[in-house]
C-alpha cells in the first residue's frame, strides 16, 4: 500500500495527525502518478494546503501540464490570492486541451475582482469555443445576474435549460431564471416559474423570495405559506418573521401577526421594522403595555428614524399623555426639516391643553404642507370652529369640501358660517 494509499485511510479514520505524518513520506517516497491522484483526492476532500503543496511539485517537473495549472488557478482563487490565479491562467495557450477550462476560471477571478467586462469577454470567448457547453451559459447567467444585467442573465439561463440542464453546482437554474425575471418587474411571470417547480423542492433563499413576490401582488395567503415554510426550516431566518407578520395583518390575521412579531424579536432584537410592527399590532389589540415597549425600543434603535417618533407620539395622543408629547416633539423641532406631521401633533395635544395660540401657530404651519389630507382639515375645522376664528374656519371649510364635495355636514357648517 502506498503512503498515499494510508494517508487517504487515515483521513477516512479522520485520524487527521496520523494523515500529517504519512503526508511527509508521500512527498518523499510515493512516485508522480500517485502523487498527481493523490493531489486531486485532497482537492476535492477540500485539504486545499496539501493539494497545492503536490500540485506545484509536479508542475515544477512537467510545466506543460496545464490542467495542473488550472487546479492551481481555483485554489489560488479559494485563496483570495488573484495575482497568482491570474499568472497560472495566462501561462496557457489557447492551443492547450485546458485552454476552454482556463477561460472560465479567469473569468471568475476577475468577476470576484469586479472587471465584469472583462469576465463577460473571457466567457464570451469560451461560449464561441464550445456553444452547446451548459457550463459556460451557466457561468455567464452568474456574471449577468451579479453585474444586474438581468435580461441577459435571464437569457443564459434559458440557454442552460434548452440544454436539458436544470441543476449545475448546486444551484436549480430555474431558480435562478425565475429570480431573474422577478428582478426585472415581472412579478406574477417568476411566480409561475417558482410554482413549477414547487415551494417544497425550492431552497430556503428561493422559498423566502417566493414569499416576497406573492406580497407585491397582494396574494398574503400564499405569501403566508412561503414565509411560514421558510421558518419551518429555520427558525434563525430572522429575515423571514416581518414580511410574515405583515402578511399576516393584510390578511386581517392581526393576533397571529402579533404572536408573530414576538417570535421575531427573540431572534433578531436590533430590527427596528419589526418592534414598530408590533408596536401597531399591539394598539390594534389593546395591548398598551407591550405597544410602548415595542416603541420605545424601535426608537432605542434609531432614535432619528422620523416614522417611529411620529408613531410615539401618535401613541401618546392616542392615550391623551399631552405633557409628555410636547416635550418629545419640542426636541424634534430643533431638526432642519421639521415634518408637518409634527406641527399637527404639536397642535392637537396644545389644543387639548387650551394652549391656543400655540395650537393655532402650529396648526397654520403644518397646513401648507397636509391642505390635501382631508383628516387634518376635518381637525383644524374643529380648531377654528371652537376658537371662534371665522376666516379660518371658512377658508378651512371651503379648501375641505373642494376635496370632498359630498360631505354634507361640513356644507352645512359653511352655509350656517355664511348666514
Amino acid at each position: 500500500m502506498s503512503y498515499s494509499e494510508q494517508m487517504l485511510d487515515a483521513l477516512d479514520q479522520q485520524d487527521v495527525d496520523r494523515a500529517k505524518e504519512l503526508f511527509k513520506s508521500v512527498l518523499e517516497y510515493d512516485d508522480d502518478e500517485t502523487k498527481y491522484n493523490l493531489a486531486g483526492e485532497l482537492y476535492a476532500l477540500g485539504f486545499l494546503g496539501q493539494a497545492k503543496r503536490l500540485y506545484q511539485e509536479l508542475l515544477g517537473k512537467y510545466p506543460d501540464q496545464d490542467d495542473i495549472a488550472t487546479v492551481l488557478a481555483d485554489i489560488a482563487v479559494s485563496d483570495g490570492d488573484t495575482d497568482a490565479a491570474l499568472n497560472y491562467l495566462n501561462g496557457i495557450s489557447p492551443d492547450s486541451d485546458a485552454y476552454l477550462e482556463s477561460l472560465v476560471t479567469a473569468a471568475d477571478v476577475y468577476q470576484t475582482l469586479g472587471l465584469y467586462e472583462v469576465s463577460e469577454q473571457k466567457l464570451q470567448t469560451a461560449a464561441r469555443l464550445a456553444p452547446d457547453e451548459s457550463v459556460i451559459s451557466f457561468a455567464l447567467g452568474e456574471l449577468y445576474y451579479a453585474w444586474g444585467n438581468y435580461p441577459a442573465a435571464q437569457r443564459a439561463y434559458q440557454q442552460v435549460l434548452g440544454l436539458g440542464v436544470e441543476e449545475l453546482a448546486q444551484v436549480d437554474v430555474r431558480a435562478r431564471l425565475a429570480s431573474s425575471v422577478a428582478q426585472q418587474g415581472q412579478y406574477e411571470e417568476a411566480i409561475d416559474l417558482y410554482e413549477q417547480i414547487g415551494l417544497d423542492k425550492l431552497d430556503l433563499l428561493n422559498q423566502f423570495q417566493l414569499g416576497g413576490l406573492y406580497l407585491q401582488v397582494a396574494n398574503y395567503r400564499d405569501a403566508i405559506t412561503a414565509f411560514e415554510a421558510v421558518i419551518e426550516r429555520d427558525k434563525t431566518f430572522a429575515s423571514a418573521y416581518l414580511p410574515l407578520a405583515t402578511a399576516q395583518e393584510k390578511d386581517h390575521q392581526e393576533a397571529a401577526a402579533l404572536t408573530m412579531v414576538q417570535e421575531g424579536v427573540m431572534v433578531d432584537d436590533t430590527n427596528e421594522d419589526l418592534f414598530a410592527l408590533g408596536a401597531d399590532l399591539a394598539i390594534k389589540e389593546q395591548d398598551n403595555d407591550l405597544a410602548e415597549l415595542y416603541l420605545q425600543k424601535a426608537l432605542t434603535i434609531d432614535p432619528d428614524n422620523t416614522t417611529n417618533q411620529l408613531a410615539w407620539s401618535n401613541f401618546l395622543l392616542l392615550n391623551e399623555r399631552d405633557d409628555e408629547n410636547l416635550a418629545f416633539l419640542d426636541d424634534l423641532l430643533e431638526t432642519a426639516d421639521v415634518d408637518p406631521q409634527i406641527y399637527w401633533n404639536l397642535a392637537k395635544s396644545e389644543a387639548r391643553l387650551e394652549m391656543d395660540d400655540q395650537a393655532r401657530e402650529h396648526y397654520l404651519l403644518a397646513f401648507n404642507q397636509l391642505q390635501e389630507q382631508p383628516d387634518f382639515l376635518r381637525d383644524i375645522i374643529d380648531f377654528f370652529q371652537e376658537t371662534g376664528a371665522m376666516a379660518e374656519l371658512k377658508a378651512a371649510l371651503t379648501r375641505y369640501l373642494a376635496l370632498v364635495p359630498d360631505d354634507l355636514e361640513m356644507q352645512e357648517r359653511l352655509d350656517r358660517l355664511a348666514e
